[in-house]
């Protein structure tokens, strides 16, 4: 239960036309303060932030995802977040991917490098998006969703920065969890609609690239456009070393490539083991996200990409094992999951 004064409180809960029986569960609850928008046709998740964040009344508006659970204080260190900063448009939490045994995952290696940035990035006022699953704006400075947009959580802050709505800020005090994808292909999936977003972001925010904007476009060129870059410049570097297979530096490079793909693809059986098996999983989670990244920017460019989304297996199964309302109505088989609620 989330420890804040229950008056302060309003909750909006957003159904993109589901059909899983997300909307009875809901009705249920309303005694808790508890509103459903219900959407009859679907239209994506930016639709729905659209209609429900101008149905808000108050200054800030907390955002989470369906199968995120947050630490009892974590709205109020949030809210601490605009107290400290007075000219922050959005407060960024921190996420922690958990085991299903409720134990922190020691092989998230890439969350806790995505923390350090926001952190350092956040002290130099150059954070430019945010974490879905837990992350605050005020409300005045939103801007409404372009048709499409995917990515909602880097999207919104970055269009607030835009229009001058201030600074984005880091508070790692305020925490969430999730339990970790089930398996490389469910995280493969997601990845590649992330992926696919990223590009429909890119396209409205590229005034940010130009150099006028000063350490903002050195931020979102470091941590975004370069990472996007990756997959092509992997590809380039494999091909051009096939042209270098005369020299004896150009064999040994070729080896080192070859040997690092392997590594990662044997990841699943050498994970047990001491040291090896972390940087086999970090180069196997390193491989997944650039062949992600690259098909879903294909899938973009070609227009092979939708604004709904189906869920991956981890959503049901967090909340089936966390003891949640909506997980006890699932497991008694009330509510069949078929569509996601927004």
């Amino acid at each position: 239960e989330v420890d804040y004064p229950r008056d302060r409180l309003q909750i909006l809960i957003g159904s993109d036309g589901s059909t899983d029986g997300t909307c009875g569960v809901i009705s249920r609850y309303r005694f808790a303060g508890i509103k459903l928008v219900a959407s009859v046709s679907r239209r994506g998740k930016a639709g729905v932030l659209n209609d429900l964040v101008p149905r808000a009344t108050g200054e800030f508006v907390v955002f989470t995802d369906a199968n995120t659970f947050y630490e009892r204080d974590a709205i109020k260190e949030l809210i601490r977040g605009f107290q400290a900063c007075p000219s922050a448009c959005a407060v960024v939490g921190l996420l922690e991917f958990r085991t299903a045994s409720g134990a922190v995952n020691p092989e998230s290696l890439y969350w806790r490098y995505e923390s350090l940035l926001k952190r350092l990035e956040s002290r130099f006022g150059t954070l430019l998006g945010a974490n879905g699953a837990i992350y605050a704006i005020r409300r005045a400075f939103y801007r409404p969703l372009p048709p499409g947009t995917i990515v909602d959580d880097f999207l919104i802050p970055l269009l607030m920065r835009l229009e001058g709505g201030g600074a984005v800020v880091f508070k790692p005090s305020a925490k969430a969890w999730e339990h970790t994808p089930e398996t490389v292909r469910d995280e493969f999936r997601r990845r590649v609609r992330i992926g696919a977003g990223d590009a429909h972001a890119l396209i409205h925010s590229w005034r940010l690239l130009f150099p006028t904007h000063g350490m903002l476009a050195l931020s979102y060129w470091s941590h975004k456009v370069f990472r996007w870059m990756g997959p092509g410049l992997l590809l380039t570097a494999f091909i051009a070393n096939l042209f270098l297979l005369n020299d004896r530096w150009g064999r040994a490079l070729l080896g080192v490539q070859l040997l690092g793909y392997a590594l990662g693809l044997c990841a699943p059986w050498l994970r047990n083991i001491p040291l090896l098996g972390r940087v086999t999983t970090a180069i196997s989670y390193f491989m997944v996200l650039n062949a992600a990244l690259l098909v879903g920017f294909v899938r973009f460019f070609m227009g092979m990409t939708g604004q709904t989304w189906q869920t991956t297996p981890r959503t049901t199964e967090a909340a089936l094992s966390s003891g949640h309302p909506l997980g006890e109505e699932m497991r008694m088989g009330k509510v069949q999951e078929n569509r996601p609620a927004a």
